[in-house]
């Protein structure tokens, strides 16, 4: 009997010893595998951005030798020298057609007037990015612009350099247009199996290239919603990210790469299917696992022994402080933010100011056009904020489409001469939606700490009834405190 409960025991252990050997080289092998399909997935996506840098790299030689030959001799208006024009207009077509990203070459004046190109002149592009980029930064000397529909109703990238007067004030840009077919000229040549896929967005999530797998037409936006926040968390601040989702909607698990490409406002994305489970070595390890465990089946046959565990989900308590749609600060950040500046405030007495603002009639937008809509004019709001905000001071996302702007340093008129810039800039905003292109406005409430009593909710409580006020005024209005 003792001999024969030695004997139990003894091969329980030993085929407890076999089953979770087993699952250590599974485990191993699958770890194998995985790294062996990431590093595939980082390969990848290092051969497309490089390839985006080198081609963009050449553009921007490009724009340095015209910017520089343009400098010396003109650029020269068509009224004023006809036949020097006309070679500026050989010397930009002979660029266009070296270079395979370009469709379409062009000059624009310190007005931001077209004057050189094959099709349009005279017109005014001030509104477009490239233009008040390069106009109001003054070191910033080149752009490379989020997709967008031209004056022709092409869907295009615009790659921009500053040309400067001799005082090195801004005096026009040498440009060329990139459609986003380009982005599908060379990644529809790789041969890449069925089970894996590339694509390539812009940093505001519009599809550039998708191949070969992917149903999403070019120039579409892809919806922000379906991804979970987290992700776009890591990828804002690691310019990096891996997951595993079913991306395409086809039932499918597939590993997920996506990386930031250096310099430049693009997004490659990767992807493998997983099909661990369907190679002949996985085959072998299941075939392993099954006779370890019915070898575990025959040692504790006849035990009555059921243990039944309950997992617990760990829970995501990681505090995001970035809005996961326009990648600025979200509310709790803004909390602290404000908080801080109050701090500085109350050790050197210098003022600040909080404006609270938000879309003028918002929610019709939103019923009327759909979510997809809104989420445009929000990032479009939020831009046109950035682009016009000094450095230090600070834009936030409150919720929905209610926003704080931090002023550090700005008393009450100088925060209300600022506010009402903005609302400029917010008024020339337009967003496409089909045919149409919508506009917006915003009205904004002001509150500037002058009194150390003030508190971080008491400064938003009296910038939200200025907001309120000035909504009672008629929208589109600045109300200050």
């Amino acid at each position: 009997m003792k001999n024969g409960s030695a004997f139990f025991y003894s091969s329980m252990v030993i085929g407890l010893l076999l089953f979770f050997l087993s699952i250590f080289y599974v485990y191993d092998s699958y770890r194998s595998d995985h790294d062996r399909i990431n590093a595939r997935l980082h390969f990848n996506a290092s051969f497309v951005e490089l390839w985006l840098i080198k081609s963009f790299s050449d553009s921007e030689r490009a724009l340095e030798d015209m910017v520089a030959d343009l400098s010396r001799n003109g650029p020269n208006k068509k009224e004023d020298n006809p036949s020097a024009y006309q070679v500026e207009l050989n010397y930009l077509a002979e660029k266009e057609d070296v270079l395979p990203n370009a469709i379409s070459a062009f000059i624009i004046d310190e007005n931001c007037l077209i004057t050189h190109n094959r099709i349009l002149h005279n017109v005014d592009v001030s509104h477009r990015e490239y233009c008040r980029v390069l106009k109001k930064g003054l070191e910033k000397e080149r752009v490379v612009t989020l997709p967008f529909v031209d004056l022709l109703g092409r869907d295009v990238v615009v790659q921009g350099h500053k040309i400067k007067s001799d005082d090195g004030e801004f005096a026009g840009m040498v440009g060329f247009s990139t459609s986003l077919k380009f982005f599908n000229s060379t990644l529809r040549h790789l041969d890449l199996p069925p089970s894996m896929g590339i694509a390539i967005l812009s940093s505001n999530l519009r599809l550039l290239s998708v191949v070969p797998k992917g149903g999403d037409s070019i120039g579409k936006t892809i919806d922000s919603s379906n991804i979970e926040p987290y992700i776009l968390d890591k990828l804002h601040a690691n310019n990096e990210v891996s997951f595993a989702s079913d991306i395409y909607k086809n039932g499918n698990i597939d590993t997920v790469y996506a990386r930031k490409v250096e310099g430049l406002p693009f997004i490659v994305v990767v992807t493998k299917q997983q099909d661990y489970w369907q190679t002949m070595i996985s085959i072998s390890l299941l075939s392993v696992i099954g006779i370890c465990f019915v070898i575990m089946l025959l040692l504790i046959f006849n035990l009555h022994y059921v243990k039944r565990t309950k997992a617990q989900k760990e829970k995501y308590s990681e505090l995001a402080y970035n809005d996961y749609l326009t990648g600025v600060n979200n509310r709790r950040a803004v909390e602290i933010k404000v908080g801080e500046a109050l701090e500085r405030y109350n050790a050197s007495k210098q003022p600040f100011t909080v404006i609270m603002c938000d879309i003028d009639n918002f929610k019709e937008y939103n019923d009327q056009y759909g979510h997809h809509i809104g989420d445009l004019m929000i990032t479009a709001f939020t831009d046109g904020c950035i682009l016009n905000l000094e450095d230090g001071e600070i834009v936030g996302r409150f919720g929905g489409d209610e926003f704080i702007i931090l002023l550090p340093n700005k008393n009450q008129q100088q925060a209300k001469v600022i506010a009402e810039k903005l609302q400029r800039v917010i008024r020339a905003i337009s967003v496409p939606v089909g045919e149409k292109r919508l506009t917006m406005t915003c009205s904004m409430g002001i509150s500037t700490v002058t009194d150390t009593t003030y508190t971080v909710q008491n400064i938003f409580s009296h910038a939200d009834r200025q907001l309120y006020k000035a909504k009672e005024s008629g929208r589109d209005c600045i109300g200050c405190h």
